[in-house]
């Protein structure tokens, strides 16, 4: 293999490993890992957040008709990482919506929903 497919091959590595980022304007996107799951599932929200000086916190929130849960983690602002992982452990089977909400200092910023499937 050349030289130039190695560093092709690393590049694409690279940029998975980093995560997915929010393109220019967009304040936040979310992806849950895995979208469908045997129950009961552990379910890894990541939330990729554009730095800014207003950002102080992002909550997710796991909701069905029958289970609930949720967190909020802190952000310090710009310097705050780009992306927050959150893992929500031994969730039932449920057809569930997870909203990623990112906060500022007057209130909601941003949010985003995602779909969730645990058999």
């Amino acid at each position: 293999m050349s030289r130039t497919a190695f560093r092709a091959i690393g590049l694409g590595v690279l940029a998975a490993t980093i995560g997915w980022p929010v393109a220019a304007g967009e304040r936040l996107k979310a992806r849950v890992t895995p979208s469908y799951a045997q129950a009961p599932a552990n379910v890894m929200v990541q939330a990729f957040i554009e730095p800014n000086p207003l950002n102080r916190a992002v909550s997710v929130a796991v909701d069905s008709e029958s289970f609930y849960t949720s967190s909020v983690a802190e952000l310090d602002g710009d310097r705050a990482p780009r992306t927050k992982r959150l893992t929500f452990s031994m969730v039932p089977a449920g057809s569930y919506t997870v909203r990623v909400t990112l906060f500022g200092a007057d209130g909601e910023r941003d949010h985003c929903e995602l779909d969730l499937k645990v058999w």
